[in-house]
């Protein structure tokens, strides 16, 4: 399974046979929006806009809101947790857990409900969302195989958010890393003692 960052909340997740989108960049935000064409649409809030999705064979099912869902080989959770629902994605037996706009941490019982987590895709520059201590925090507790940082400072991109840098030294990353185009993941992930942090390079300001 493939993981790019769009940008904002956005990740895009690439299976051997489906395509699903987490959360796309709404109309306005990006100043050259990507297109893509996927075969789900999850969304931690609301409805939204598919005016940015390259129209395929057929509109995209989308998936919102709290319960269990299982579509074209892929499961979907949905946990609700205040304004959102965090959505846990799993695309060739890999979880992905989006939390979208979460701005809080979570209950016990919340934590529970997600179960194990292979990458975490967290909000990190603050804003409407967690801000890097609060989401280095949240790591500690979910305690991902993988950590994703979204929803960060992006030039192109509207929004008042921080850098990636503050959530990166956070968690210890040692100076000179550098951003990754994407994330390729082969089945569920073994539980390790040492969350790794992987910086995606956004992709919304890449073209298609």
């Amino acid at each position: 399974m493939e993981l790019t960052f769009v940008g904002l909340s956005c990740v895009r997740l690439r299976g051997r046979d489906v395509e699903v989108v987490i959360d796309p960049i709404p109309p306005g935000v990006s100043s050259r929006p990507p297109r893509v064409n996927p075969d789900i649409v999850v969304r931690t809030e609301g409805e939204g806009d598919l005016s940015l999705l390259r129209p395929g064979e057929g509109r995209p099912q989308e998936v919102s809101g709290p319960g269990e869902y299982e579509l074209r080989g892929v499961s979907v959770v949905g946990v609700a947790a205040g304004d959102t629902t965090i959505m846990r994605v799993e695309v060739d037996d890999v979880r992905v857990c989006a939390l979208g706009r979460l701005n809080r941490q979570l209950a016990e019982h919340e934590i529970d409900a997600l179960g194990h987590v292979d990458v975490l895709a967290v909000p990190v520059g603050g804003g409407d969302a967690l801000e890097a201590q609060a989401a280095a925090r949240l790591v500690n507790a979910l305690e991902p195989a993988i950590v994703v940082p979204v929803r960060y400072a992006v030039a192109g991109l509207t929004g008042d958010y921080d850098p990636v840098d503050r959530f990166a030294k956070e968690m210890g990353l040692a100076e000179g890393w550098a951003p990754q185009p994407k994330l390729n993941l082969t089945g569920s992930l073994p539980t390790t003692e040492e969350t790794r942090v992987i910086v995606l390079e956004p992709r919304a300001l890449a073209g298609p």
